[in-house]
């Protein structure tokens, strides 16, 4: 941990630190968008590896961080009662995760009163830490809680980024789709190459249903229904080493040429047993490029006689 945070206290070979400042207001975030706690109810875990685990549906989910946020409240403050929580809820959840190489962080749980906003129970603004950093005893250690980026805050564009923020009404589906920089900048980018410019958030936001077939694309990350035979997810492995990649469409054994949609097709881990299939995926998206794209491109001049 870096010097000037102050004075510091060793603990499990860890540290404990005084609180620092809220990265929420730091001026350093990549890309100038916070994305991280963004909302009452709006919030990302994923780079925690919230969503890898063996059942990652919403139910089971809530339960497990409702049920460790509940537990964490009657942990004593000091380093050794902590490591012990921390082995007592890694036990709780065992089962093979989606992506081993992937840590699932004991320590996220719900840091508001009303369970609506996930976070790190172990933050200094957290309920009972009065202001003590406990971030270093976790896995990765506090610095990397601090300053680690998931890539869409450098891969995604500022209004790619506002809108997807603008649309998302839970921390559940939120963090499910804003770590997709992938998907994002492929479903985005077919639409300013239509436009012929960039994207812009008065482009959408004020148009409830542009906003809400941004929503309903997004909404393919759970509902997909060309979805490959054993995927995984629905939790995304976004670092950048190469692991767990997404497999190729094999549009060779259909017979037909690639999409031009592949690129979408692609990142929503697509699986086709039939031409047709990938015609009825076509069209899908095309209906919500077209509805995004109706109030901003005007229509052509009326054909006369």
């Amino acid at each position: 941990m870096r010097a000037e945070i102050g004075k510091k206290v060793a603990a499990g070979g860890k540290c404990i630190a005084p609180a620092v400042p809220d990265e929420s207001h730091s001026a350093a975030v990549p890309g100038g968008v916070y994305l991280c706690q963004v909302g009452d109810a709006v919030s990302c875990g994923a780079c925690c590896g919230l969503y890898n685990c063996a059942d990652a549906s919403r139910g089971t989910l809530e339960d497990l961080i409702a049920g460790r946020t509940q537990a964490f409240r009657r942990v004593p403050r000091d380093a050794d009662a902590i490591t012990d929580f921390q082995v007592r809820m890694e036990r709780r959840n065992p089962g093979p995760r989606p992506y081993p190489d992937f840590y699932h962080c004991p320590f996220l749980g719900f840091i508001d009163a009303g369970r609506r906003r996930v976070g790190c129970l172990l933050h200094p603004m957290a309920d009972g830490n009065d202001g003590i950093d406990y971030r270093g005893l976790s896995f990765y250690g506090g610095l990397a809680c601090r300053d680690y980026f998931c890539p869409s805050y450098r891969n995604l564009a500022a209004p790619h980024k506002e809108i997807v923020k603008a649309v998302c009404a839970d921390w559940y589906f939120y963090g499910l789709v804003i770590t997709e920089d992938r998907l994002l900048n492929a479903f985005f980018s077919e639409i300013e190459k239509r436009l012929n410019r960039s994207l812009t958030m008065a482009d959408v936001l004020p148009h409830a249903d542009s906003r809400q077939a941004v929503l309903e694309f997004l909404s393919f990350k759970l509902d997909w229904p060309h979805r490959m035979p054993g995927a995984r997810g629905p939790g995304n492995y976004f670092f950048n080493d190469g692991l767990y990649p997404k497999p190729p469409i094999d549009y060779a054994r259909l017979g037909v040429a690639p999409s031009a949609l592949d690129p979408i097709l692609h990142e929503l881990s697509s699986g086709f047993n039939r031409p047709e299939a990938i015609n009825e995926a076509e069209n899908r998206i095309e209906g919500l490029l077209g509805r995004i794209l109706r109030p901003i491109v005007p229509p052509g001049p009326a054909r006369t006689c």
